[in-house]
């Protein structure tokens, strides 16, 4: 695969985890401007957190070097990052909204970019 697709989703990746770590320790950060928080809002964070880390993790492994489950995890990865902007864009939080759509374009992109490339399959279709 061609470094630049490689330091995209891993800058992707990377990035997610650390504004999921952020948002753990400000939690607030989360939210439109002028809204309140909750008491929800850290249990939110967290489970952001508990998803977003470890998937991040395993990406940059795959992008690493072990290539068999590349394309389903990026697959999940930019499903996970297209839900993340369509909830920033529906709540009004536009960094959630730019930076998901980004990050789903990237990993979706660069999935279908292997598939095309490589004669894969899409996860779930016949061969």
């Amino acid at each position: 695969m061609r470094r630049t697709l490689v330091g995209l989703n891993v800058a992707m990746a990377a990035g997610s985890a650390v504004a999921a770590v952020i948002a753990v320790a400000r939690p607030t950060l989360l939210l439109p401007a002028g809204t309140d928080p909750t008491a929800g809002l850290h249990v939110y964070a967290e489970a952001y957190a508990v998803r977003a880390v470890p998937l991040a993790a395993a990406l940059v492994y795959l992008l690493k070097g072990e290539r068999r489950a590349l394309v389903p995890v990026l697959a999940v990865a930019g499903a996970a990052q297209l839900g993340d902007a369509c909830i920033g864009a529906g709540r009004g939080v536009t960094g959630m909204a730019v930076g998901g759509t980004l990050a789903a374009a990237t990993h979706l992109g660069t999935a279908w970019w292997l598939t095309r490339r490589t004669g894969t399959p899409v996860v779930g279709t016949a061969a």
